[in-house]
């Protein structure tokens, strides 16, 4: 009795790690190892005061303080470790927004659930302080997560897409060209990397992406990603991004969608358009859903597109609307 008690300790880093590696925003190093040091800790205290307590009962009383310092350690580091589980999930969202310019196929929902789960089990531990709760609580997480895995069993075994996507934190750090993901001979590729944008250079970036966008349209392309965009032009995605950012004031999937909506418009005012349905225009412009072509359009021009076309008097028929 006495050597569980580390273990919980254990809870809050396999949870915050499992989260960092899951969303790619890890960079491998020994620093990792650290969060383990209390439950290392916690090991070696108890190493020297369980063989006492065996051996003397009347010891146990001595060591009171200790025990339940420990254990509200333990609440602690649960609870501060599902916080950061919270931030790195939020961060990542952050991040998806940044590289894919169509996020409906990617789903947070087995983080959430696997986070939202630990916060539970957490409460009931703090809160409750009931052996039968915690292990129904327990018991059901085990069950919701085995269930709830099965049917993730595709997000793990299914091949990578052919659109060049990258690591989250390569998106901060154009600084360092060796954390880009390109190859050897792609040199001209990280050309703006070792060095900061001067105002005229942006401005120089900024004019050819919109020349880009114009002339081939890589909007069109539902499954464009910041990656494949910063190929096309020879530079890196972080340079790239910071371009979007500061000169159009929008995110990437934020900046490829106002050109969607604005092509969208466009086919709308063609007098050939009027034989198609909103959706088939909206998936001729890029988007991939009715739901994502809904949900932007809405938040770039304030009104539904069916609405929109009933103010510029369009008759165009709005099936699947």
């Amino acid at each position: 009795m006495g050597w569980e008690m580390p273990l919980p300790f254990l809870h809050g880093p396999f949870l915050y790690l499992y989260i960092l590696f899951l969303s790619d925003q890890q960079c491998y190093n020994w620093h990792y190892l650290l969060h383990f040091i209390p439950a290392v800790l916690a090991a070696v205290i108890l190493a020297f005061i369980l063989p006492e307590i065996h051996s003397s009962i009347s010891a146990l009383s001595a060591f009171k303080p200790l025990f339940l310092g420990m254990v509200t350690a333990i609440m602690v580091s649960g609870v501060v470790y599902v916080i950061f589980s919270l931030i790195l999930l939020k961060k990542h969202q952050q991040n998806i927004v940044g590289q894919f310019s169509n996020t409906d196929k990617i789903t947070l929902n087995w983080m959430r659930y696997l986070i939202s789960g630990m916060a539970i089990i957490w409460i009931v531990v703090i809160f409750l302080q009931s052996v039968q709760v915690l292990y129904v609580a327990v018991a059901l997480f085990i069950f919701f997560i085995g269930y709830f895995g099965i049917h993730q069993t595709g997000v793990f075994s299914s091949p990578l897409p052919p659109h060049e996507v990258i690591l989250p934190i390569d998106l901060e750090i154009a600084s360092q060209p060796e954390k880009m993901r390109i190859s050897a001979e792609e040199s001209d590729y990280t050309k703006y990397e070792k060095t900061k944008i001067s105002e005229d250079k942006a401005s120089e970036i900024q004019a050819k992406l919109i020349d880009l966008m114009k002339e081939h349209e890589c909007y069109k392309d539902p499954e464009l990603t910041l990656g494949d965009l910063a190929r096309m032009m020879n530079i890196s995605p972080g340079i790239l991004s910071q371009i979007i950012n500061s000169k159009e004031g929008k995110n990437f999937y934020d900046f490829v969608n106002t050109l969607r909506i604005e092509a969208f418009k466009q086919l709308l005012s063609h007098p050939e358009s009027k034989q198609y349905t909103l959706l088939s225009l909206a998936f001729e412009c890029g988007f991939n859903s009715k739901t994502s072509f809904n949900r932007n359009f809405k938040k770039i021009m304030g009104v539904s597109p069916s609405t929109y076309v009933k103010s510029i008097r369009t008759d165009i028929k709005s099936g699947n609307q």
